[in-house]
C-alpha cells in the first residue's frame, strides 16, 4: 500500500511494552510477529530485560541502533507520551497505540489524547489508534496487533481488505468471511482515529494493487464528504466497498424552526450517501460473505432480469419472492430460448421461466445437457443474471454441476450464483470448484436473490458515475443571489431567493393590512398568511387562512391573520400578510435542505400534508445532484405511484419535481456557507409543473 507503505510493510519494527505477563499487548504483538513470519528487523523494549523471546532487548527506542520505521506501543496509557516523544527523536514515521485510556476515559485522556497528536504532528508521525486492535498485513506476515488479531484461525491470503473502528467485532466479520474460504489482504482496526482514519485508510486500499474488495465497519465520521468523495473513487477504481454502520438509530439533532429536519435523522444521510456512491450496506454478518463472495467474479446483470433453473421448486418460488423486493424479475424467456431448452429438459420439466430440470438432473451423465441449458438461458437477451438451485444435491451431482457452470461462467459476462443447502463437510470438492471459478455459492434462495440484486445496483450506479462524473456539481456558483448569514428571511424573500435559484414558486402579493389588495385579476379562491420573520410556523398561531372567493372575505382574512400572530407573538415583527392564488390538484410534497454538520447541505423529499408526520415517507441526497439522481429519491417515495396517476387522476409532471430538487441541491452547496435549513412545504406536484407554495430559507 504505497501511501503508508513502511507503515503497513516495514521494513524495523520496534515493540515497547514486552513482558513476561502474556497477556500484555506488546508481548502478544511481538510474538505475533514473531509466529507470523515477520521478516524484517524485530526489536522489543524494556529496560527490565537485557533479552526477551531470544532477541536483543533495549531500554528505550533510543537506545535502539537502528532506524525504525514502526513503533508499537502497548505501556499503560500514562506512559505513552514519553514514548512518543522518543519516538520523535528517533524520526520514526509511524506508531502503532494499543493502549487504551484516552478520550473514551474522560477529561484527563482527552487531554493526553490532544498532546498525543500535538507530539506526533510536530515531529511528523502518523499514528494509528490508540484503542485500538493494531493491524495485520497478512501477504507480508505483519502483525502488529494483540488480542484477536493474533489467534487461531490464522486467515488465508486473498484480496479483501478490512478496516473497522471496533476491532473485536470487526474481527468477526474477518472469521465468518474466512469460513466461506475468503482471503484477506490487510485487517486494520482503527480504535479512536486520532490520527489516521477510516476513510484515509479506504482511500490508500483503492491504490493498492492486490486490494480488489472493502469491507468497513464504522461507528460514525466527522467528514461525510470526504467519505462520500472515496466512496466515488472505489466505485469508479471498481473495487466495491462493504459498509456496516452501527448506531443506526441515533437521531441527530433536530433545528425547531424545519419541518424538514424533523422528519429525519443522520443515518438517513448515511444511506442517501450509499445510493449516491455505491457503497453496499451490510447489516448481517452473512450479507459480508454473500456480496464478497459474488463480486469475486467481477461480473454484474446490466439489467433486471433474472433466469432460473433447477431441481426445487420451492427454491425458485423464495428466490422470486425476495428477488422481486430488491427490484429483480423472472423474464419471461424468448421462444427460441424455450426452444433450445426443450431439446436438453425432460418432458416433466419446465422451459419457461423458472426452469424446471427435474429431480436428479444433476450427473455426470447429463452434464453435456445442463450445458446447454445453461448457455440457452445465458444467450438470451432478457436475462441478466441466472441463478442455478442445486438445493439439497449431493456430492456427486454438485460436483459436476459445478465442473459445467465454472467452465460456461469464464466465457460470460453475466453472473451465476448457486444455491446449495447441502452440507459443507459433504460438499467440499464442488465448493471448492465453485471458488476456483468465482462462482458464489449461497446458502439460501433468498440470499442468492440479494446478492444478484447488490451486483444489479452497484453496477447501474457505476455506470452513471462514470458516464456523467461531475453532472451532479455544475452550475453551483451563481445559482441564487446571495443569502446574508444571521439574518432571518420572511416567507416573501425566500420565495425570492428560491424562485431565482430556479425553483417555480406561487403567485404572491404582500399587503400591509386590509382594504389595501382588490379581488379584481386574482385567481380564486386565496390564501391569506400572516409574514413574519420570526414566526416560521404560521399555523400554529392562527397566521393562516384559506379558500377565500370574495373581497369582503379576503379583507376579513388579513385582519385576522395580523390580529392573531399579533395576539399570539406580541414580540414578532409583522410585515403585513401575504395574499397568494391557491394551487389546485396535484399532490402535495414536502421539500428542503438540512445543512448537516457531518454530511453538509443535504435535500430531503417526502409525502406532505397530512402524511408529512404520518407516514414520514421521506428519501435524502446529499448536495449537490443532478436529475438523474433526483429521480432515484422520487422513486424511493412509497407515495410515488400516487405521482403517476391512479383512479383516473392525472400523472404529475415528475420531471419537474426531479428538476426542482436539483436546482435546491445546487442552491444548497452554493450557499452552505451561508443557510443553515430551508423547508418548502408544501411543494405541490401538478400535471403541468411545480410550484413551492410556501418556503422558508433560514440562514446560519
Amino acid at each position: 500500500m504505497k501511501t503508508f507503505e513502511h507503515l503497513f510493510e516495514p521494513r524495523a519494527i520496534a515493540v515497547v511494552g514486552v513482558s513476561d505477563d502474556s497477556a500484555r499487548p506488546g508481548t502478544q504483538a511481538l510474538r505475533a510477529l514473531v509466529k507470523n513470519g515477520f521478516q524484517g528487523r524485530l526489536f522489543p523494549v524494556n529496560p527490565k530485560y537485557e533479552a526477551f523471546d531470544g532477541l536483543p532487548c533495549f531500554a528505550s527506542i533510543d537506545a535502539i541502533p537502528e532506524a525504525v520505521d514502526l513503533v508499537v506501543i502497548g505501556v499503560p496509557a500514562g506512559g505513552v507520551l514519553a514514548v512518543l516523544e522518543s519516538c520523535a527523536r528517533k524520526k520514526v514515521g509511524y506508531a502503532v497505540i494499543l493502549s487504551g485510556g484516552f478520550r473514551e476515559s474522560g477529561p484527563e485522556g482527552i487531554e493526553r489524547e490532544r498532546r498525543l497528536l500535538e507530539i506526533a504532528q510536530t515531529a511528523g508521525i502518523r499514528l494509528l489508534g490508540p484503542n485500538c486492535l493494531g493491524f495485520a498485513n497478512i501477504h507480508a506476515g505483519v502483525y502488529a496487533a494483540f488480542g484477536s488479531i493474533t489467534r487461531p484461525p490464522k486467515l488465508q491470503r486473498g484480496s479483501v481488505s478490512l478496516v473497522t473502528q471496533s476491532g473485536g467485532f470487526g474481527y468477526s466479520i474477518a472469521l465468518a468471511c474466512a469460513e466461506a474460504g475468503i482471503g484477506f489482504r490487510h485487517v486494520i482496526a482503527t480504535g479512536n482515529e486520532t490520527d489516521i482514519d477510516t476513510i484515509q485508510l479506504i482511500d490508500a486500499l483503492i491504490d493498492d494493487e492486490e486490494t480488489r474488495s472493502i469491507v468497513v465497519y464504522i461507528e460514525g465520521t466527522s467528514d461525510g464528504r470526504a467519505l462520500l468523495d472515496v466512496g466515488r473513487r472505489a466505485l469508479a477504481a471498481g473495487k466495491p466497498v462493504l459498509l456496516w454502520k452501527g448506531g443506526v438509530t441515533e437521531q441527530g439533532a433536530k433545528a425547531a424552526e424545519s419541518h424538514t429536519a424533523s422528519m429525519t435523522g443522520t443515518y438517513d444521510f448515511y444511506r442517501a450517501l450509499f445510493r449516491q456512491t455505491g457503497i453496499v450496506e451490510i447489516q448481517e454478518l452473512h450479507e459480508a460473505v454473500d456480496y464478497l463472495l459474488a463480486f469475486e467474479g467481477r461480473r454484474y446483470p446490466t439489467g433486471n432480469g433474472v433466469a432460473v433453473m433447477g431441481v426445487s421448486g420451492g427454491s425458485a418460488i423464495v428466490f422470486a419472492d425476495a428477488g422481486e423486493r430488491r427490484g429483480l424479475q423472472l423474464c419471461e424467456l424468448s421462444a427460441q430460448t424455450q426452444q433450445a431448452l426443450a431439446g436438453v429438459v425432460p418432458n416433466i420439466g419446465a422451459v419457461h421461466n423458472p426452469i424446471d430440470l427435474t429431480a436428479g438432473y444433476f450427473s455426470a451423465a447429463n452434464q453435456t445437457k445442463l450445458e446447454t441449458a445453461v448457455r440457452a438461458a445465458l444467450a438470451d437477451p432478457g436475462v441478466h443474471a441466472l441463478c442455478v438451485n442445486l438445493a439439497t444435491t449431493g456430492q456427486a451431482g454438485s460436483l459436476a454441476a459445478a465442473q459445467v457452470l465454472v467452465r460456461v461462467a469464464q466465457e460470460s459476462a453475466k453472473p451465476i450464483v448457486v444455491f446449495s443447502s447441502t452440507p459443507v463437510a459433504e460438499n467440499a470438492q464442488a465448493l471448492a470448484e465453485f471458488a476456483k471459478g468465482a462462482v458464489p455459492v449461497l446458502r439460501s434462495p433468498s440470499r442468492a436473490a440479494r446478492a444478484v440484486a447488490t451486483l444489479a445496483d452497484y453496477h447501474r450506479i457505476r455506470e452513471r458515475l462514470l458516464a456523467a462524473p461531475a453532472a451532479a456539481e455544475s452550475n453551483v456558483a451563481g445559482a441564487a443571489p446571495t443569502v446574508q448569514a444571521g439574518k432571518p428571511l420572511s416567507e416573501t424573500e425566500s420565495k425570492a431567493v428560491l424562485a431565482a435559484a430556479g425553483i417555480p414558486v406561487s403567485r404572491d402579493v404582500m399587503v400591509p393590512g386590509p382594504g389595501t389588495l382588490s379581488i379584481e385579476g386574482l385567481r380564486l379562491p386565496l390564501v391569506v398568511k400572516v409574514v413574519s420573520p420570526d414566526i416560521p410556523h404560521k399555523t400554529e398561531v392562527g397566521g393562516v387562512r384559506l379558500g377565500i372567493a370574495s373581497q369582503a372575505a379576503l379583507d376579513e382574512a388579513i385582519a385576522e391573520v395580523l390580529a392573531n400572530a399579533r395576539r399570539h407573538v406580541p414580540q414578532a415583527r409583522i410585515e403585513g400578510a401575504l395574499v397568494s392564488e391557491m394551487v389546485r390538484g396535484g399532490f402535495e410534497l414536502i421539500a428542503g435542505v438540512v445543512n448537516d454538520e457531518v454530511f453538509g447541505p443535504v435535500v430531503v423529499v417526502g409525502a406532505g400534508g397530512i402524511y408529512a408526520e404520518v407516514l414520514k415517507d421521506t428519501a435524502s441526497r446529499i448536495a449537490p445532484f443532478d436529475e438523474a439522481t433526483a429521480f432515484d429519491m422520487l422513486g424511493e417515495l412509497r407515495c410515488r405511484p400516487i405521482l403517476d396517476g391512479v383512479r383516473g387522476a392525472p400523472a404529475c409532471d415528475v420531471g419537474a419535481i426531479a428538476s426542482a430538487l436539483a436546482a435546491l441541491s445546487r442552491f444548497a452547496w452554493a450557499h452552505r456557507d451561508q443557510v443553515r435549513e430551508v423547508d418548502i412545504n408544501p411543494l405541490f406536484a401538478l400535471p403541468d409543473g411545480v410550484v413551492a407554495a410556501d418556503a422558508l430559507v433560514v440562514p446560519l
